[in-house]
């Protein structure tokens, strides 16, 4: 009876077996098939591309001619173009130039105008301030003088 059972189990397993085995077969063929159909489409559209291009080869040729002479016409135009703009750019930078000058002269004519008043109110202010400290002290020392001389006088 093991014998049997053995057997019945090994059959198992290859029946279980082949329909993977077939499956991953199958899987495998189809890549393959479908790899070797996209390399032959490639294969093809590259001879059909290459005859294309052969074929208008004059055209391709004209083509880029052309745009190399297009392309050289823009690069003397913006050079032209840039060499006006320069000749503007220095006409106004000069004039920037020369109006920031001025500014600076002109802020500098004003600081030292502004420095001089500042200066001036404040020597008048130390004056007022020495008069105004003098007229106080003045009444004060005299207040002193007074009260010690009538100390002074009393102590004798």
């Amino acid at each position: 009876m093991s014998n049997e059972n053995n057997l019945r189990e090994s059959e198992k397993e290859k029946s279980e077996e082949n329909p993977f085995a077939k499956g991953w077969k199958s899987f495998v063929n189809g890549i393959k098939g479908g790899f070797d159909d996209f390399q032959n489409s490639l294969k093809g559209q590259s001879m059909k591309n290459k005859e294309l291009f052969e074929e208008n080869t004059e055209k391709v040729n004209k083509f880029f001619k052309d745009m190399k002479q297009d392309w050289d016409n823009k690069i003397k135009k913006w050079n032209v173009e840039m060499e006006k703009k320069q000749i503007e750019s220095k006409e106004q930078w000069e004039t920037r130039k020369k109006k920031i000058q001025q500014d600076i002269q002109s802020w500098q004519e004003q600081t030292r105008e502004d420095w001089r008043e500042g200066v001036k109110q404040v020597r008048k202010g130390f004056l007022k301030a020495y008069w105004m400290t003098i007229l106080l002290i003045i009444p004060i020392i005299v207040i002193i003088i007074v009260v010690l001389a009538l100390v002074g006088g009393l102590l004798d």
